[in-house]
């Protein structure tokens, strides 16, 4: 390497140690990203070879130890050209999903600042001493040789001429963000000595954007975004603030603002919001952008506003204008979490993620049964994804009614079961549908379920050894509960089946995407796909658990009661459901006028939504007394079990129908 040696005497300082004889050398250090590529938003560091020949990697090594200079051997194959770069993550974790051809170690690198190694084959070593690092943001030598921090992070590409020895302070946007009658003007301010640029049209203020010089007046919905530069200081990172202009929500619901720069939104060619003109259309990419967010409480109190990131979220129901959006806190944009109680159903105040949940478009919706449903679960002990109805604008513009929902992933589970450990939360494997095939792996591995499955298709249960080994790895209780659940909502869309497992936990299953409960008159349909022989052949619902344990007559015996159980503590309708429903009603009606106006489709009017919420609200009071007279059949139920099993909840449905 070429001797490199940078001083400076900022907290930044980098120094490097290199190795004589080669001229490969640590060029770039992005140590908090918050640029997410399917799905991982990895450290990286970029390697530059200054020499005129190609280099290859082979014996050479990274590492952030002074101990383990070797902790990542660089694999076969791997080289860097003359004059070229080559980019490493550094996941901190072995990595099985990562990009194709991408290097991945397994180390981190700390934002605090540590130290970086790079090792040649004949044990010469490269020291990088780095100083505290900013979220999202690049450091390295400009074009001065000082090891600076960059407005642009280049990974693969020659570094930026400027780079910068510290950073501009956030800027103070003083006039309260939220809801106006006629007009308003808006005041920021910023530090001594710095200045403030901004726009009014959503994208991310630069240095070259309108410069601030005195109140802003707003007359209609806008957002302001606002940086702070200064001579010789990185821009600062953006304050935000929507000013809803006339258009106050029309009863007590909550608002969210989420914006980002149209090339990220609206654009034909990558913005994920519309359908664009490639093969794939847009809103099917698994692009996920950054934007920030405010939420409005239902006071019209500002409670959030964030830097995030978000991407289309659900399947089939993207092509719709409306588009569901999962929004994630990244550390690297400020916070790992929303620090937000937005739900009043849980007990903890802070979100890794939320659902922006858009509900169903087609001529059934009532754009609240996946909620609904899920609250009636309340108390049964299975996993659902809390939810409000909310009024949501994108880039200022109106959206319509959406739900809030949580978001149901490894992070939100780990609340739910009160874990803590990071490593046993990263651990966590999520599946969907049957869970057979890597294509149904949500996040994890699916390795121990399609054993656990095919081991119940060609077992009995009826010995003590059979019968421990899958009790040591499915939560019965939780296994029962779902498929019960399924059945009394009448939940024929069994490809959203999802199940869950922590380390050296057992598999527990969730409720997800219920929408289609409450909605098909058949329930013998849906008991049949539930309940079969588990011989049969694995369709979207992962029935042979499930069968293995009816097989034996004390799990029939536990199945029924606890069926019985559930209708009795869940779904009584005038004490159960009904309430849940109106609740909802209630909150949505005066929101639905101005809905169905924006977001037209066919056959969906005021009183298509009124006679759809009855409807489903009818359906769910039948729903029990029909699951009893399916099960009975389906499991050979006599009468006098019948009587014993169900007696008390047949009285029940009676009195509170």
């Amino acid at each position: 390497m070429k001797l490199k040696l940078i001083l400076s005497v900022l907290a930044l300082m980098c120094v490097f140690v290199c190795c004589a004889g080669a001229e490969v050398y640590i060029n770039e250090v992005m140590a908090s990203n918050g640029t997410v590529t399917n799905g991982r938003s990895d450290d990286w560091l970029e390697l530059y070879n200054d020499g005129s020949e190609d280099v290859s990697l082979s014996g050479w090594y990274l590492s952030d130890k002074a101990y383990d200079a070797k902790l990542y051997a660089f694999p076969s194959g791997a080289h860097i050209e003359a004059g070229g770069y080559l980019v490493v993550f550094c996941a901190g974790e072995k990595v099985t999903d990562g990009q194709k051809g991408a290097l991945y170690a397994p180390f981190s690198i700390s934002a605090g600042g540590e130290t970086l190694y790079l090792t040649d084959p004949e044990g010469n070593t490269e020291t990088v001493e780095l100083g505290a690092q900013y979220g999202n943001v690049s450091s390295g030598p400009d074009g001065s040789g000082q090891w600076r921090y960059f407005e642009n992070a280049t990974p693969g590409r020659q570094n930026d001429e400027k780079g910068y020895e510290a950073r501009a302070q956030e800027p103070v946007i003083e006039t309260a963000a939220g809801f106006y009658d006629g007009s308003v003007s808006v005041t920021i301010s910023c530090a001594e000595g710095q200045k403030i640029r901004y726009t009014t049209d959503c994208s991310t203020p630069t240095r070259s954007s309108t410069a601030y010089t005195g109140p802003i007046r707003v007359s209609k919905t806008t957002v302001i975004r606002a940086i702070a530069v200064g001579d010789g200081l990185l821009s600062s990172t953006a304050a935000a603030s929507t000013f809803i202009i006339n258009d106050a929500p029309p009863s007590d619901v909550a608002v969210v603002s989420i914006y980002s720069d149209d090339k990220y939104f609206f654009d034909s060619k990558t913005g994920f919001l519309v359908k664009g003109s490639g093969k794939t259309p847009n809103y099917d990419q698994p692009w996920e952008y950054p934007a920030q967010i405010e939420y409005f409480d239902e006071s019209g109190q500002r409670q959030l506003s964030q830097s995030v990131t978000c991407k289309v979220a659900g399947h089939s129901a993207r092509g719709y204008k409306q588009k569901s959006l999962s929004v994630y806190a990244r550390k690297a944009l400020g916070s790992s979490v929303f620090a937000c109680r937005f739900f009043d159903d849980r007990d903890y105040d802070e979100y890794a993620a939320i659902l922006l949940r858009m509900t169903s478009s087609d001529n059934h919706s009532c754009r609240m049964r996946d909620a609904v449903l899920a609250e009636i679960s309340e108390g049964t002990g299975l996993y659902y994804a809390a939810g409000k109805p909310i009024i949501l604008y994108i880039n200022g513009e109106y959206y319509g009614h959406y739900n809030l929902r949580e978001k149901a992933n490894k992070d939100s589970l780990a609340q739910w079961e009160g874990i803590t450990d990071e490593d046993v939360i990263k651990g966590c494997s999520i599946l969907e549908s049957n869970g057979m095939d890597d294509f149904y792996t949500v996040h994890g591995e699916n390795a121990e379920w399609v054993e656990l499955v095919n081991f119940c298709r060609t077992h009995t249960l009826d010995s003590a050894e059979n019968l421990n080994y899958v009790l040591s790895r499915v939560d019965v209780e939780s296994l029962f509960k779902y498929a019960i659940f399924g059945m009394l909502i009448n939940n024929y869309d069994a490809d959203n089946v999802r199940m869950y497992k922590f380390p050296g936990g057992k598999w527990k299953f969730m409720l997800h995407d219920i929408e289609a409960g409450g909605m098909n008159q058949d329930v013998v349909q849906t008991v049949n796909q539930i309940i079969k022989p588990k011989e049969a052949e694995i369709g979207v619902y992962p029935h042979p658990v499930l069968a293995a344990f009816l097989e034996l007559p004390g799990y029939r015996e536990l199945f029924l009661q606890m069926t019985a159980q559930m209708i009795e503590s869940n779904f009584l309708y005038t004490r159960d459901v009904q309430p849940v429903y109106e609740k909802w009603i209630n909150a949505l009606e005066p929101l639905m006028p101005r809905q169905i106006k924006a977001f037209p489709y066919t056959g969906f009017t005021m009183g298509e939504w009124r006679s759809n919420c009855r409807a489903s609200m009818s359906r769910m009071r039948s729903y029990p007394q029909k699951v009893i007279d399916a099960l009975c059949v389906k499991l050979n139920v006599t009468e006098e079990e019948r009587e014993r099993y169900f007696g008390e909840a047949m009285a029940l449905l009676l009195q509170y129908n």
